[in-house]
Formats: C-alpha cells, sequence, structure tokens
C-alpha cells in the first residue's frame, strides 16, 4: 500500500509532466510564427467596401466588409480581385510588396512582378469578352490564366477606351510598361505598398 503523501506527491509529479508536455506541444514553433507573419490585407479592386485577409503561403483569403468605405489604401500592401475562370471558377488574382519585393498572385501561385526573367502578356479573346493573362519565361509559357473581362458590358459603350479596360481588371495592371524602366516600376511599386502598409 502506498501511503497518502506518496499518492499526494505522484499527482502533482503527474500533473507538472503533463503542464510542461503540453506547454512544449502546444507553445507555436519559430515556423507557425512566420506563416501567421504572412498574412495581409488587401483592398478590393472592385469595391471600396470590402477587403481581403490573404495568406501568402496557402494562397487562402477571406473576402470581409469594411466598416466604412475607402477613402485611401492606408494599411493595405496591394490589391486583389476575384475574377471568373471558365476552368477554374472563382480565383483570386493579387499585386502586393512583401519583403522587399513586388509579387504577383494566381489562386496559389505567385511570381515576382518586376522580375526580368518573366514577361507578361495580356490578350482579348471570342470579342473580348475572354482575357488570358500569359507569364513567358525564355519564351516559355509557364502560366495562362483565362478570365471573363468583368467590364464586357462595355464593349458596347462608344466612349470606352484602354483605362477603362485598366481601371475594371486588375490583371491589365501587370503587364509592364514600355516607355518605363523595369527597376524603375518596381521601386514606385515597393515605395507606394510598403508606404500604405505602415501609415
Amino acid at each position: 500500500m502506498y501511503a497518502k503523501s506518496d499518492l499526494t506527491n505522484w499527482s502533482i509529479g503527474l500533473a507538472v509532466t503533463r503542464l510542461i508536455t503540453f506547454y512544449i506541444r502546444g507553445r507555436p514553433s519559430s515556423h507557425d510564427c512566420v506563416m501567421r507573419q504572412t498574412e495581409m490585407k488587401l483592398a478590393d479592386y472592385t469595391s471600396d467596401n470590402y477587403y481581403f485577409d490573404f495568406d501568402l503561403n496557402s494562397g487562402k483569403y477571406a473576402r470581409l466588409k469594411l466598416s466604412s468605405a475607402r477613402k485611401d489604401f492606408g494599411n493595405f500592401s496591394g490589391m486583389g480581385q476575384i475574377l471568373r475562370s471558365p476552368r477554374a471558377g472563382k480565383v483570386l488574382v493579387a499585386s502586393y510588396a512583401y519583403d522587399d519585393d513586388a509579387w504577383i498572385a494566381i489562386g496559389n501561385e505567385k511570381w515576382k512582378l518586376f522580375d526580368q526573367c518573366y514577361v507578361i502578356k495580356h490578350e482579348e479573346t471570342l470579342a473580348g469578352f475572354i482575357c488570358v493573362l500569359s507569364i513567358l519565361k525564355d519564351d516559355q509559357c509557364v502560366k495562362k490564366f483565362t478570365y471573363f473581362r468583368r467590364d464586357w458590358m462595355m464593349l458596347f459603350d462608344p466612349t470606352y477606351d484602354h483605362m477603362d479596360f485598366w481601371l475594371a481588371n486588375l490583371p491589365v495592371n501587370f503587364v509592364h510598361s514600355e516607355s518605363i524602366s523595369i527597376q524603375k516600376q518596381r521601386e514606385d511599386f515597393i515605395r507606394t505598398w510598403t508606404k500604405n502598409a505602415h501609415n
């Protein structure tokens, strides 16, 4: 038979052991901390009343309503837009600044936006109702994303121009300007969104 004091000491020791084990297993690892740090807020390119909580690692997102309509881009790291793809359904497309660089994401895939290795093209097909964003490396297409343009009704407006197209469809913005160096575009993009994210 065990003495009562022995049982008490044993119970206390077991409780301490379980507490230590729980603490070690339940404590967030450095990897978990890194994962949390890669979550960011993206302004909704389509609406001033919504924004996206976006996870860089998984591409997962939540579209959330703002308490009041957005008046500027303060506290946002970039822009996001949900587009409908004939094959993939609804897909979040985004551009953002992270880790001192500019990025674009299509679903859970991402590429550096202003990288000399990549050429980005945007084209229209089927009388302009369908758009195709292509990312090429060494003349080889590494990604082709097809989507329904958001402003197809505007095609019947005689005053419609490329600026309207640019304002309605985020991927149009991904094409590099030929009048400004890629390095300058990259610097301006990072400066803009890094400043916003820390306002």
